[in-house]
């Protein structure tokens, strides 16, 4: 099991979260910390870098590289739920089961093709 990012290779250690509209929080997946160093900025320099790009829009600006605010978003380290979690996919005890376009549910394997270490 490695960070989300898939240039990296280190382990997981954050959950990174994303504050909707209506207040609720989304885990949006598990990082490496620098990654997210890299990822999560305060929100006045990313309404500037916008509005940068905004300005510069016929020169190619591609405002869709800029770090993600840190009003919307936020990361953590692991709970030790969390954490346990991850010790239990790594072990094969736990697999994860698609059920609709972003909506995932962990299980016991079923037979022992679906165990293993990632």
């Amino acid at each position: 099991m490695t960070c989300s990012d898939v240039f990296c290779d280190d382990e997981p250690t954050h959950v990174m979260e994303h504050l909707s509209w209506e207040g609720e929080v989304i885990r949006w997946g598990a990082y490496c910390e620098p990654y997210l160093i890299k990822r999560i900025a305060p929100a006045a320099e990313v309404e500037a870098a916008l509005e940068y790009g905004v300005r510069r829009q016929g020169e190619s600006f591609d405002t869709t590289r800029l770090p993600l605010s840190d009003k919307d978003w936020r990361y953590r380290e692991f709970t030790d739920e969390e954490r346990a979690e991850i010790e239990q996919i790594k072990a094969g005890e736990l697999v994860e089961t698609y059920i609709s376009p972003g909506d995932f549910e962990w299980r016991e394997p079923d037979n022992e093709n679906e165990g293993g270490t990632n």
